[in-house]
């Protein structure tokens, strides 16, 4: 019988680096500490239009450096750059309305300085559509952990209805950019055949590329594909030790359980070669993943 496998990796990272702004002085103060002479300078240049001002304010007020914490006027902020073409603001609108439960379903306006919020508005969509079309707009202009992202929603059926073959196609682009939660994640659909033929060498390739950069679920798929032996990657022990053990170093109980099971299949040579390629692995990949 075959093992089961697959988990599903989301990155919902809020990207809270200043950008490179036309004010140059604000910019300097912030890496120097002084928070509120940079609010300031930030505030003045968003007024007058400079997109990377306007990122750079929102993700203070976000953050709460130099001001006191104001979530809406950060996604005011945000929505004017990310209008601006700003990848960077788009992205995090992503994050912040998939992952943020305190924001309105509004977006917020202004007026004379202040914020305020247009209430029942007709049309409006839930904040999950919102970010799904953050991130595509984000996507579509090459950042990797948007396309990423935008592969899970399609995968999961979250702000958009679900579409496996359009959750391939970004996985795909962004295991291009050498993302290795994508490269995890198209392995998977590769494994299932979910939106794509199914093709269990494939999903070994994507496996393997994750799991040489420390990604323990992805240790533990390829471990399990050596074990079944399927889809013309043939039954090989000794790596499906090898690489079952690099996931329970990483703390998988599945994979302590099969490597235990892979090991009594093991002649007592075999038992030694797997022990040595497992020693072999853990100094070449057993590091957290980066991406």
């Amino acid at each position: 019988m075959s093992v089961f496998r697959f988990v599903i990796i989301t990155a919902l990272l809020f990207s809270g680096t200043p950008a490179p702004a036309s004010s140059e002085s604000a910019l300097d103060a912030y890496q120097q500490g002084r928070y509120k002479i940079a609010y300031k300078g930030f505030r003045n240049a968003a007024l007058t239009g400079d997109s990377d001002a306007q990122y750079n304010l929102a993700v203070m007020l976000y953050s709460g450096k130099g001001v006191a914490r104001d979530k809406a006027e950060a996604v005011y902020w945000f929505v004017k750059a990310a209008e601006a073409g700003d990848q960077s603001a788009q992205y995090n609108l992503g994050v912040l309305f998939s992952t943020d439960e305190e924001l309105p379903d509004e977006y917020p306006q202004m007026e004379n300085g202040e914020i305020y919020f247009e209430i029942g508005s007709a049309g409006s969509s839930s904040n999950l559509e919102k970010a799904f079309k953050w991130y595509k707009m984000a996507a579509e202009q090459g950042h990797v952990s948007a396309q990423l992202n935008l592969g899970v929603m399609y995968n999961q059926g979250n702000g958009v209805k679900q579409d496996y073959k359009e959750a391939a196609k970004w996985y795909q682009m962004a295991a291009e950019q050498d993302n290795t939660k994508a490269q995890l994640n198209l392995g998977i659909l590769y494994d299932l055949g979910h939106g794509v033929e199914r093709d269990v060498a494939k999903a070994a390739e994507y496996y393997k590329k994750a799991a040489k950069k420390g990604m323990r679920d992805a240790q533990y798929n390829l471990g399990i594909i050596y074990y079944n032996g399927e889809g013309g990657v043939r039954h090989n022990y000794i790596k499906s030790y090898a690489w079952l053990a690099l996931a329970k170093e990483q703390g998988s109980e599945l994979a302590a359980i099969y490597k235990d099971k892979v090991e009594r299949k093991l002649q007592k040579l075999e038992k030694l070669s797997a022990r040595k390629l497992a020693v072999k692995y853990y100094r070449a990949h057993l590091k957290p993943f980066q991406k």
